[in-house]
């Protein structure tokens, strides 16, 4: 205990780290009765990175001590040192614990030693096979946060999760069907299916497209460019969309969130049907203050506009992304503002500040423009600006939305240059 404390001093705390760690397993009682002490001296933060330097020596303690935690914030804190103890073989026997807590626990330490998630190397050297076929059964698990998390780390697991997915496919046992065609979607996309799954996730969005009800689609970040009418065909001929797939408004979304993510995705776009008299174009393609983008969505509005009337652009990021938009009339630019964090003034201005932008910012300060900053209301206006110019706006989309035609997915001139985008398990 001696050592354990010496942690606590700037002086002593090298020396006590080295000889703590080389005597292992005979270490980690105190270090946890020290790291469940909340008078000790000792940062537990610290205690952890110790346990996790022993490994799996340390896990039969570890997991006692899991499974006797006094209260909430000593299960935490000992459950951040069990899943980081790289001990793969007793994650799998923890698998069927009879507490969800430690099986949950036990799910996200495979994910930790085992994960191949963006070419990361994993920790787990042995073979994942087993590992992986271990896991699948938890896809139905009782406890559906447990549930849950098997079937996020499964597809993290790489392409030895493929076979165990696809037999249970074919053969069950039945409660497992349904998990595991998402977490094979997850896994290896729509190519990882059969066909005969193929053609079933096909009939269920034609099922699911003839009623269909709007709903938001809101993310946080997402752009979108509004066209009046409902002519899909003509709007994917001017922007050059193709490849059309049959989309629900559920699967559109699921795809945008996806393709808005951190790693913005070009190659997609999900295409309303004609709500509430104006059709929709969703995702990052779309965004009008992009510096990747901005000048060929000005260009794409601006055409869209001169075979319909008008067009509008827009971009809307919630904490702190800001707003941008770009409006043309009869093929003539009449407006772009960029009050974005992407955009960070690079995106030219053009055209005077809107009638509505103005009434918008005096309705929201109470003041006329000069008693009150400008830049501090142009970040939040685009999806209410969108409704005051009179378009729809994707974040307004209801039950009560008059919805007429289908949605789809369709690929954008982005597809043709650098490869389709890969598929996965989206809603529908």
């Amino acid at each position: 205990m001696e050592l354990v404390r010496d942690l606590a001093d700037p002086a002593r705390r090298e020396d006590a780290w080295e000889a703590l760690r080389s005597l292992g397993a005979a270490a980690v009682p105190s270090l946890l009765r020290e790291m469940l002490d909340e008078a000790s001296p000792v940062d537990w933060f610290r205690i952890k990175l110790l346990l996790h330097a022993v490994g799996p020596a340390a896990y039969d303690d570890v997991l006692a001590a899991l499974e006797t935690a006094p209260d909430e914030k000593a299960r935490r804190r000992v459950s951040a040192v069990f899943r980081g103890l790289g001990a793969v073989e007793g994650y799998v026997e923890a698998l069927s614990h009879p507490s969800a807590a430690v099986r949950e626990c036990a799910v996200v330490g495979i994910q930790s030693a085992c994960s191949v998630l963006f070419g990361r190397t994993p920790a787990y050297r042995g073979d994942v096979a087993p590992v992986a076929e271990a896991l699948v059964p938890l896809l139905a698990d009782p406890d559906a946060d447990v549930a849950e998390r098997a079937l996020l780390v499964l597809p993290m697991l790489g392409d030895v999760v493929l076979a165990p997915l696809r037999r249970v496919r074919c053969e069950g046992p039945g409660a497992l069907r349904a998990p595991a065609l998402t977490a094979l979607a997850a896994a290896g996309g729509e190519e990882a299916l059969s066909e005969r799954d193929r053609a079933a996730v096909a009939r269920l969005i034609r099922i699911k497209a003839i009623d269909d009800r709007a709903e938001p689609l809101d993310a946080c970040s997402l752009s979108w460019i509004a066209v009046p009418g409902g002519d899909r065909a003509g709007i994917a001929e001017v922007l050059g969309l193709y490849g059309e797939r049959l989309a629900t408004f559920a699967l559109g979304h699921s795809v945008v969130l996806h393709d808005s993510d951190d790693w913005l995705d070009y190659r997609r776009v999900y295409v309303t049907p004609e709500v509430d008299g104006w059709t929709l174009v969703l995702g990052p393609w779309c965004n009008p203050v992009d510096p990747e983008r901005a000048d060929e969505v000005l260009g794409a509005v601006t055409a869209l506009s001169r075979r319909y009337g008008r067009a509008q652009a827009y971009f809307f990021g919630e904490h702190g992304g800001g707003s941008g938009w770009a409006l043309a009339e009869e093929g003539v630019v009449v407006r772009r503002h960029d009050a974005s964090s992407r955009g960070k003034g690079q995106i030219s201005e053009m055209g005077d500040r809107l009638p509505e932008e103005l009434a918008l910012h005096a309705e929201w300060t109470g003041a006329e423009e000069e008693a009150a900053e400008w830049e501090d209301t142009s970040p939040y206006m685009a999806p209410d600006l969108a409704l005051r110019l009179g378009a729809t706006s994707p974040f307004a989309l209801g039950p009560r939305t008059v919805v007429r035609g289908r949605g789809v997915v369709a690929l954008t001139p982005h597809a043709a240059e650098q490869g389709e985008p890969e598929t996965g398990a989206y809603r529908i």
